[in-house]
């Protein structure tokens, strides 16, 4: 893949992800706990997992959140956004990379669901100076089943995306195929 085209995927994946949190961010949640949020956009996070390099998802990670956080919550707010996602994505890239046989896509994205919400719990305790980890059991709750839900959706998105041969070799290394291309081969 040519540098071009590999940055042609990258904004559309920070675009894609920029534009989920925003529409989420309006989407009243059913349940009335501050902080419970769906995460779609770890959907486009588990996609350039699996597609790009760590310092591309990387990048979109941090960019989406900046850009969210300015949009919708604040600069405060961008500490517990950048932790939280940054976090998740390194311990996601983790277990992708080193425990791909112990780890699905769907169980990547709830451990990082549960990184996410740890890490965002850390942080409020170091920046409001209170205890508030007797908050962190509802977190997790919810990062349990939000991390599943995007995580199921992220595997149908991958997919879908393998069968379409739209990410055919891993930018920097043409010419070899991907590990699932020689799977399925």
């Amino acid at each position: 893949m040519n540098k071009n085209r590999r940055y042609a995927f990258i904004i559309i994946l920070v675009t894609n992800a920029i534009l989920i949190s925003l529409l989420e961010s309006i989407i009243p949640v059913p349940i009335p706990v501050p902080g419970v949020k769906l995460g779609l956009a770890n959907i486009i996070t588990l996609v350039a997992l699996v597609f790009l390099p760590l310092a591309d998802v990387l990048l979109i990670v941090i960019i989406r959140c900046f850009v969210v956080a300015l949009l919708t919550r604040g600069v405060m707010m961008l500490a517990f956004s950048l932790s939280g996602g940054i976090l998740s994505l390194l311990l996601m890239l983790l277990l992708y990379k080193r425990f791909p046989h112990y780890f699905s896509i769907k169980g990547i994205s709830i451990l990082g669901a549960v990184v996410h919400n740890t890490a965002q719990i850390i942080i409020a305790s170091l920046l409001l100076g209170q205890l508030v980890f007797y908050y962190l059991p509802v977190l997790l709750v919810s990062a349990l089943i939000t991390g599943s839900i995007t995580g199921r959706i992220g595997e149908m998105a991958i997919d879908e995306l393998k069968k379409q041969g739209i990410f055919p070799t891993l930018p920097g290394r043409e010419g070899r195929r991907l590990k699932w291309i020689n799977q399925t081969s």
